[in-house]
């Protein structure tokens, strides 16, 4: 064999295999909607010492806000019946210069990175300490079926999909620990953004969350609590949640039962890491006053719940043709008091 002739099949080698990369790293790119994500913080170390310090700091914000909350409402006179958007003329403005979401701002600071996870408009999300889920170790082996373990990985759960799935997607190409559970009565299945390379990792009930369970009512609906125990489940990571004005109902039933199970020290917490959810208010739901939200609010509250990020979402005032109220707002509550919450285990 001469020379030349060596160095050209070296050659043509080399190229070849050149194109089958190039080729697996197209068709890797189709089978996601995003472009593939590698963490963009080292794994956690574990060891922050200056983690509870920004954690007590938060909580010193939290309960100044929750002061300010108590001082503003007592100053109106028609406490605790607040109009939920006072401010309807100029000189109502100069009276009562605020809305309802003016009394919850978000004052309890997530210590970690904050990212929107999902698409930028409706459907995205805000998620506290992403960088730590990301590095969380993945499971083996995975497969379908639910695993009897339960606690394996990161656990989700979605409430509320209408085939917008954008933020599932990101999530679990972004999380490889991630597993999705997912519940809509509305639909038969996820949105078209989870591909089919992350499908294994999904699981879709066609069902609603409700207060109470209803499993022959059409559709059918359950409790969370009833839906984790089918799943095995003792602990959610993340929950998202937008059920337009269900949620009231919803947590009421949530917080009664972790209250009555719960067996550890002190007063009662969520077994919930962190929580995206939309809620509702507005003319359509009279029964959401400012005593009723105020109450369920401070049950999160009360549950180790602080609210760390905030959206208002305008589509409910931009598409109608009327004025309207923001009467929807995204909110992102952190467990600030559950040692099982991956974004406190150093």
């Amino acid at each position: 064999m001469s020379f030349r002739s060596s160095q050209g099949r070296v050659i043509a080698t080399v190229v070849a295999l050149v194109f089958f990369v190039a080729i697996l790293h197209h068709n890797a790119d189709e089978q996601s909607f995003i472009p593939s994500f590698t963490p963009q913080h080292p794994p956690p170390t574990r060891n922050d010492p200056k983690l509870r310090e920004r954690m007590e700091l938060s909580e010193k914000n939290w309960e100044r806000s929750v002061g300010l909350r108590d001082k503003m409402a007592s100053e109106h006179p028609t406490n605790p019946q607040i109009p939920l958007f006072p401010a309807q003329s100029i000189p109502g403005f100069l009276k009562y210069p605020y809305t309802l979401w003016d009394f919850f701002p978000p004052t309890w600071t997530c210590p970690h990175d904050v990212q929107r996870v999902g698409r930028l408009g409706d459907g995205g999300k805000w998620v506290c300490g992403l960088s730590l889920y990301e590095a969380a170790p993945v499971p083996t082996p995975w497969n379908s079926e639910i695993p009897q373990g339960g606690q394996e990985g990161i656990v989700a759960y979605s409430f509320g999909i209408n085939e917008e799935s954008s933020f599932e997607a990101e999530l679990l190409e972004r999380v490889p620990a991630a597993r999705i559970w997912g519940y809509d009565f509305s639909v038969n299945g996820w949105g078209p953004q989870i591909p089919p390379v992350h499908r294994s990792r999904t699981f879709f009930g066609k069902l609603g969350i409700g207060k109470a369970d209803e499993p022959s009512k059409s559709p059918p609906f359950w409790t969370l609590q009833s839906l984790m125990a089918q799943n095995n489940h003792t602990y959610i990571d993340i929950l998202k949640i937008d059920v337009e004005g269900s949620e009231y109902t919803a947590f009421d039933s949530i917080m009664d039962h972790f209250k009555k199970a719960w067996k550890g020290k002190g007063e009662a917490l969520l077994p919930i890491g962190q929580i995206m959810i939309e809620i509702h208010v507005g003319d359509d739901r009279p029964e959401i006053n400012f005593g009723r939200f105020r109450t369920w609010w401070e049950g999160l509250e009360g549950m180790g719940m602080r609210p760390t990020w905030m959206e208002m979402n305008l589509m409910a005032v931009t598409i109608p043709d009327h004025k309207t109220d923001p009467r929807c707002t995204e909110y992102v509550l952190v467990n600030a008091k559950d040692q099982r919450n991956l974004l406190w285990q150093q």
